[in-house]
């Protein structure tokens, strides 16, 4: 008689979790049934339904995992000790770190009309990661003589919140151009009040 595996919940949770991704991914949100999960994952029926009521709390659970998986990746990025702050900047906001995350196939899910409210979450999930690290380093840009100005966290949110509605929320059909001007003009912001000099975070333009 075969022995029965008996796993953590949080481990089998994960798994169930890791299993829809690569089907989503693979075959999209749609295509894939609740019994193509149970199959994909090895599990009963019956297992599936104790940890999800139905597919949709897959995307739900998926957005705190793609939250968690980006706080470990950029926490690693703000405390890495031979970086200088705006080496740091590069790769949250355009390095592969970021871009690993962006082009996930799960973003062309959530970005979808009907997944309006996932994508708040995420949007919000992102905001609380990104915020307080990005002001840490520019904390660390003052220390190393980039800005003169103290940038609060307060003021990191606003601009991240915004320019998530702006340029990522898809309710705004902004031409290639259009876009660079925003992120263009983003920057120059960040300049003014931090006290950089002029163009010292002209990268931004280029996300």
């Amino acid at each position: 008689m075969k022995k029965r595996i008996v796993k953590k919940p949080d481990v089998r949770r994960l798994e169930i979790i890791l299993a829809a991704q690569q089907l989503f991914e693979k075959n999209g949100y749609t295509k894939t049934s609740v019994e193509s999960i149970i199959a994909e994952a090895g599990i009963a029926k019956g297992t599936f339904y104790y940890y999800f009521k139905a597919k949709q709390d897959i995307l739900r659970a998926l957005i705190e995992h793609m939250g968690s998986e980006m706080e470990s990746i950029f926490n690693g990025v703000a405390e890495h000790p031979d970086l200088t702050a705006t080496q740091k900047l590069k790769k949250i906001l355009r390095g592969p770190e970021k871009s690993k995350i962006s082009s996930s196939p799960i973003m062309n899910i959530l970005h979808k009309p009907e997944n309006r409210e996932l994508q708040e979450q995420l949007n919000i999930q992102s905001i609380n990661v990104l915020a307080p690290l990005i002001a840490t380093i520019l904390a660390q840009g003052k220390k190393e003589g980039i800005f003169t100005n103290t940038i609060s966290v307060e003021c990191v949110q606003l601009i991240l919140a915004g320019s998530q509605f702006v340029l990522d929320s898809g309710l705004f059909s902004w031409s290639a151009q259009k876009r660079k001007v925003f992120l263009k003009t983003m920057a120059e912001m960040l300049e003014r009040l931090g006290g950089a000099k002029s163009g010292s975070l002209r990268f931004i333009a280029n996300l």
